[in-house]
């Protein structure tokens, strides 16, 4: 097995142990949904300038180590956390801080993951690769989901901690055999990008603004969906837990079924399709709310987890195809940087239109219907409007004469 799904697995119930919850504990916290729209755009800051440490380690003696990092971050951000919890009163200082740990975190983990699946996959193969990932961490993320919510529940802090501690140990330690090194070494093997290089990256897709909006979809997902389920769900962690179990069931049979024919398919055609289906789903969020019966919630919270994964498996397949004929490396860190500057503008504006006044999960629909507009910019990264030549800088073109070290299997 390679390297990428051990890594992908253990992080994905780290996450579910934890991370998973972040939304829902700051709110317990006491913070508003303004503050937390805050917390996600000094965490999409964070991230964007640790990118820059991130790709010197890597382009230097220190690839094994940004791994390890993933997994030495992760613990720093659950001690982080529950160190403010312990505090009477966090306030905005506790806030920056947690952001902080959270956009380190996610930067060493998610640029890892990325260049981890960049070299086991192709075109002709990066949609089933990316199905068999999805589903891969969809169980294990609920797993940790059930593990996480139930000891939070008993506020056993220490224990969910050690636990933490003890398989980012063992993640770490796979690190250390000779094997998973070459794999990661292999993986890691680019000629260095620097910041200014990615800036003049252009295309003929519009790479850059879809890479900015997709920074906020890409939290809006992850956390102000949770916040919504959290609401419809009495406020429950452990109800919360119990439907995303339910869900990852559910949504991993149905993906089962249609991963085998994705590289079969016109990645563009089905992208275009996606698109409009993941629009639909966003108007779908803004019906979910208490008022309706638990069969209806149930359905439609569904039907939402399965367009959501599509338009992710349908975006990802052509952004990974797309990254092999450019200048693999400089094309993934343009995503990074421009996702997390997107995160940065766009949720500092989202705090602003949250600060409104409303009921929380009416500030969310609202939200949620207007995301469903935005969504239409994705379009624009389904066609090209010149030639396919990119224009870089000089050290960009020349790492594309070379070749990037990505297709090790």
């Amino acid at each position: 097995m390679h390297y990428f799904f051990q890594f992908s697995g253990i992080h994905a119930f780290l996450v579910g142990l934890l991370p998973f919850f972040l939304p829902t504990l700051l709110w317990q916290q006491g913070y508003s949904l303004t503050e937390i729209a805050v917390f996600i755009a000094l965490s999409g800051i964070a991230y964007f300038f640790t990118l820059m440490v991130w790709e010197y380690l890597r382009s230097g003696k220190g690839r094994i180590w940004v791994v390890r990092a993933s997994f030495l971050t992760e613990v720093l951000l659950v001690a982080g956390l529950f160190f403010f919890q312990q505090l009477a009163d966090n306030g905005l200082t506790g806030l920056l801080l947690l952001a902080i740990l959270n956009g380190v975190y996610g930067c060493f983990y998610w640029m890892a993951q990325r260049l981890l699946f960049k070299s086991i996959s192709h075109s002709r193969n990066s949609g089933q690769h990316f199905g068999n990932f999805q589903i891969l961490v969809a169980v294990m993320l609920k797993v940790g989901i059930v593990a996480g919510a139930f000891l939070l529940e008993q506020a056993s802090y220490t224990i969910l901690f050690v636990i933490s501690a003890l398989i980012s140990a063992a993640g770490m330690a796979q690190t250390y055999r000779s094997k998973v090194a070459v794999e990661i070494n292999a993986a890691f093997s680019a000629p260095v990008v620097r910041f200014s290089e990615v800036l003049r990256f252009r295309d003929g897709f519009g790479s850059r603004g879809v890479f900015f909006a997709d920074g906020l979809f890409l939290f809006l997902e992850s956390y102000f969906w949770t916040l919504s389920l959290y609401f419809i769900n009495r406020e429950s962690l452990l109800e919360l837990g119990g439907m995303m179990v339910v869900l990852a069931i559910a949504v991993a049979a149905l993906f089962k079924l249609v991963q085998t024919f994705i590289d079969r398919t016109v990645a563009i055609r089905l992208f275009r399709v996606a698109i409009i289906l993941y629009a639909f789903s966003w108007l779908l969020r803004g019906l979910v709310d208490e008022a309706h019966s638990t069969q209806f919630q149930y359905a439609v919270i569904l039907v939402v987890a399965f367009l959501t994964s599509l338009f992710r498996l349908a975006f990802n397949k052509v952004f990974f195809d797309r990254a092999d004929k450019t200048t693999t490396h400089a094309y993934l860190l343009l995503k990074s940087y421009c996702s997390q500057l997107g995160v940065a503008v766009l949720f500092g504006v989202t705090a602003l239109l949250l600060n409104s006044g409303q009921p929380p999960l009416e500030a969310l629909q609202t939200v949620y219907f207007v995301s469903s507009i935005l969504v239409l910019i994705y379009f624009r990264y389904s066609w090209q409007t010149r030639s396919s030549t990119v224009r870089a800088g000089k050290r960009i073109k020349a790492i594309e004469a070379k070749g990037d070290s990505y297709h090790a299997c």
